[in-house]
């Protein structure tokens, strides 16, 4: 039998988040909002973790990957809505402890018992550089392509982000989210940092324009990074919409209505290809 809340209780538990989000958004004018999709209560809900430019209530229609993965949701016959959260914990707590139908993210650290029960579909496939502060490091900072070469650096990492390979690699590790990590690097708490280029911008604009001009991004990508929507297997629907929002999404890709909505919200050239990775191939896997 599908377990499901009641409507009240859903509204009673949004209240309740909002209320606890209440003091962080009156006080600081940089706390994100829980998107208005959370009283939806007759839709099935895709929980996203904040992520500007890309997926945000801050960013005009939502930004691009919202706009792409409502695209084929509707393509598929899925009827959800995106619901959009300031922090990772509140992304995880609907999916798995409320059997939500999917949720949207990077960095999401689910459990190796709970990644049994969710199907992870990749929505964007993204290039990353390392960002440094340029004050610190007047003659510039790079690495190899070897954490190795960072060795003695600090990193900041996004909570919930593998920093196996960096503790490996002799690198101490502090975590944050992604604001919180840059105005670390301007401090010297942290060395650098990976974070794709138009958020990086997108933040620095917003919350420290005068410091815009310090940050660097060293020459060689620190990587690549996914963009995931997770359908939950053990919702009733999860497994069957899984796979009709993954032929759709596909559909998109092939037909260039993806590639179109990117180009839409962050042009065309150089900068288009750092968000446009082997999607296919990932897809295909």
């Amino acid at each position: 039998m599908k377990q499901i809340i009641s409507k009240a209780g859903i509204v009673t538990l949004s209240l309740l988040f909002m209320g606890s989000l209440l003091f962080a958004t009156t006080a600081s004018a940089t706390g994100p909002r829980v998107t208005k999709a959370l009283f939806a209560i007759d839709k099935d809900q895709v929980h996203a973790l904040d992520f500007p430019p890309f997926l945000s209530t801050e960013v005009k229609g939502g930004g691009p990957f919202s706009e792409i993965v409502n695209s084929a949701l509707e393509q598929a016959g899925i009827d959800a809505v995106i619901t959009t959260h300031p922090v990772r914990r509140m992304v995880n707590y609907y999916l798995l402890q409320e059997n939500a139908l999917a949720a949207m993210g990077r960095h999401l650290n689910f459990s190796s018992e709970a990644r049994k029960s969710l199907t992870f579909i990749p929505v964007a496939v993204m290039v990353e550089r390392f960002y440094y502060y340029k004050p610190a490091y007047p003659n510039g900072l790079e690495w190899s392509g070897k954490l190795a070469s960072l060795k003695g650096k600090t990193y900041g990492a996004h909570k919930g982000e593998d920093i196996a390979a960096f503790k490996s690699a002799d690198i101490e590790v502090k975590q944050g989210r992604t604001i919180a990590l840059l105005k670390m690097i301007a401090k010297g708490e942290a060395d650098f940092a990976a974070i794709p280029a138009l958020t990086t911008n997108w933040l620095l604009d917003k919350y420290m324009a005068s410091e815009k001009g310090n940050f660097a991004a060293m020459q060689r990508p620190a990587g690549t990074d996914v963009m995931y929507v997770v359908f939950n297997r053990k919702h009733l629907q999860g497994v069957d919409d899984a796979a009709k929002f993954r032929k759709a999404l596909t559909a998109m890709v092939n037909d260039g209505s993806y590639a179109a909505i990117m180009k839409k919200h962050i042009g065309n050239g150089e900068m288009l290809k750092l968000y446009m990775g082997d999607l296919k191939g990932e897809l295909a896997k």
